[in-house]
C-alpha cells in the first residue's frame, strides 16, 4: 500500500562516491555497472541494522516487492516489524496487511487487529479502514463491534476514503438511532496519538 523508497536520501550521509572503472572490457564493465547496484541496497541495509526507522521500512519494502534483493516475503515482515516496533505507523499498518492475508507470516486476524489498531490510533486512514471492516463483521478471534467499526470508518472517511465512507453507510443501516448517536459521540471524541509515527514520507 504504502511505499517509502525516499528513504535513499539518508544514504547519502553514508557517501555515495564510487571509485569509476578504468577497464573497458565488457565483463569489468558488467561488474562495475553491477556493484553501483548494489551498494545503495547494501548502504540501507547498514541504516536498517543501525536501527533506522525510515531504513527499516524501505528494506522491508524492497523486500517486499522485490527491488535490487529478490522478494522475500517473510524477510519483508522482519523489518516492518522492527520498524512498527519503533511506532512507525507505515510498517504498523504493513504488518497487520501480512498478517490479515498471510504472507509472509502465518494468518492472524487477532494480531492483525493489533497492528492495524495501533496505526490507526496514530491517525493512519488505511488502517483505520482496514479495521473498521473488520470489526464490522468480526474475524477468527476478532469479535465484532459496530460502534468501533462505525468510528473508525467514518474516521477514515472524513480523509477522503469514499469507499470507507460507503461501508460507514452500509453499516450504519444496522444499527438503531440510540447506536448511531454514540458510535458519532466517539467520532467526535476521538483524537490521534502524538507518539512516534514516522510521518514525514514520500507515498507512490
Amino acid at each position: 500500500m504504502i511505499v517509502a523508497w525516499a528513504s535513499l536520501v539518508l544514504l547519502n550521509a553514508c557517501g555515495s562516491s564510487r571509485p569509476p572503472s578504468t577497464m573497458h572490457d565488457t565483463s569489468t564493465q558488467f561488474a562495475t555497472q553491477t556493484a553501483r547496484a548494489v551498494f545503495p541496497i547494501e548502504r540501507l541495509r547498514i541504516q536498517a541494522e543501525r536501527g533506522n526507522v525510515e531504513a527499516q521500512f524501505a528494506l522491508a519494502q524492497a523486500y517486499d516487492h522485490g527491488r535490487d534483493v529478490p522478494k522475500d516475503k517473510a524477510e519483508a515482515v522482519r523489518w516492518y516489524r522492527l520498524a512498527a516496533l519503533q511506532g512507525d505507523m507505515f510498517a504498523q499498518n504493513a504488518l497487520g496487511d501480512n498478517y490479515w492475508e498471510g504472507t509472509g507470516v502465518q494468518k492472524d486476524d487477532t494480531e492483525a487487529v493489533r497492528w492495524w489498531r495501533l496505526a490507526a490510533d496514530k491517525g493512519f486512514s488505511p488502517a483505520q479502514h482496514s479495521l473498521g471492516k473488520i470489526l464490522s463483521g468480526g474475524g477468527q478471534g476478532v469479535r465484532p463491534d459496530r460502534l468501533q467499526a462505525y468510528m473508525w470508518l467514518e474516521l477514515s472517511a472524513a480523509q477522503g476514503d469514499q469507499e470507507a465512507g460507503r461501508q460507514g453507510g452500509i453499516l450504519s443501516k444496522k444499527l438503531t438511532q440510540v447506536e448511531i448517536m454514540n458510535a458519532k459521540q466517539l467520532v467526535d471524541q476521538w483524537k490521534p496519538d502524538r507518539g512516534n509515527s514516522t510521518a514525514k514520507r514520500i507515498l507512490q
